[in-house]
């Protein structure tokens, strides 16, 4: 009897933290998808925004795309995702074990709501949110830069092993250092 409901206890603490453990997708009505984030990931971004009050995280809605655009969007972005052999998750987020702790690190993007240069470039930056807790994160800003108001998407490369992302002919990765998380960014022509 002890050992039973010593098992249904664990179980129950089991259950009960494994239900904070990983974001999920959502399907929308119209067909597209959207990250639910857990609830301290969710507290962690709410941070670094209240930190940082001229920045947005960067989705469908911020960017300023149509719903048709923005589903053809998710379109590309799915398709691109495929053909590199990734695991879809999220146009405007992703999560894995990068720096390698016990739970998932989170990258999302973030730009700023006014313009840097007359072109109407936004500061961007690539945040990663590193686990620092059961579902507590700390930000890092891995890469700070300007381009216009247009992100196309991110993914981890399973083959290249880091987070990548791109907008027009622009592009750049994060990736894990063995200390911190780097970015690069690689302009196109």
């Amino acid at each position: 009897m002890r050992r039973s409901l010593l098992f249904m206890t664990l179980f129950a603490i089991y259950a009960a933290t494994s239900a904070i453990v990983a974001q999920q997708m959502e399907s929308t009505r119209n067909g597209g998808n959207i990250v639910k984030f857990t609830p301290g990931q969710e507290l962690a971004i709410g941070q670094f925004l209240k930190a940082h009050p001229n920045m947005l995280q960067a989705n469908c809605t911020t960017l300023g795309l149509t719903e048709d655009a923005c589903l053809e969007s998710y379109k590309e972005w799915h398709e691109t995702t495929v053909a590199a052999k990734a695991v879809p998750q999220s146009q405007y987020a992703a999560w894995g074990n990068y720096s390698h702790h016990q739970s998932a690190d989170l990258v999302v993007p973030f730009f700023s709501k006014t313009s840097v240069n007359n072109w109407g470039w936004r500061r961007w930056e690539i945040v990663v949110f590193e686990p620092i807790g059961p579902d507590r994160f700390k930000p890092i800003v891995a890469l700070t830069d300007s381009w216009g108001v247009c992100f196309d998407g991110i993914l981890y490369h399973p083959v290249r092993k880091r987070v990548e992302f791109w907008y027009k002919s622009m592009g750049g990765d994060i990736r894990w250092n063995g200390t911190t998380f780097v970015g690069h960014l690689t302009k196109g022509d």
